[in-house]
């Protein structure tokens, strides 16, 4: 047997971090009206992060739980943190990488691969080959 004792929350506890999520739900609410540019979803990701954390430290009783658990969480919320943090980096980059693709690529390729039309094709073979 374990002599883990259970703590008891107060009402007033509750009340407090309920009225936090609401009040952080209002921010969010209003946040998402202005346009911050590519801030937006930094200011969206820690508004959802604190309250996350609230109802995980006081509704889920982290706060008051074996200390394991709680590093066992924060150790998740931070892998995701970085797995999402290069995703969000390669998407912003991606674009930069295509371009130098694309230079790479109409340098090496030869010149008549871009010729808009090509000269070997009758307008009899193309309209042959939409029939079918």
């Amino acid at each position: 047997m374990s002599n883990h004792e259970h703590h008891v929350t107060p009402l007033s506890t509750y009340l407090i971090v309920f009225s936090s999520l609401l009040a952080l739900t209002g921010i969010t609410v209003f946040s998402a009206q202005f346009d911050f540019g590519w801030f937006n979803i930094v200011l969206a990701l820690m508004i959802a992060s604190f309250k996350s954390s609230l109802v995980l430290l006081f509704f889920m009783h982290l706060y008051y739980d074996n200390k394991i658990n709680l590093a066992f969480i924060l150790a998740s919320v931070v892998f995701l943190a970085i797995f999402i943090g290069i995703t969000m980096v390669d998407t912003n980059f991606r674009s930069t990488l295509y371009d130098v693709r694309g230079k790479l690529v109409e340098e090496q390729a030869p010149k008549e691969n871009f010729q808009k039309s090509s000269s070997h094709h009758s307008d009899e073979d193309i309209e042959h080959n939409t029939d079918h």
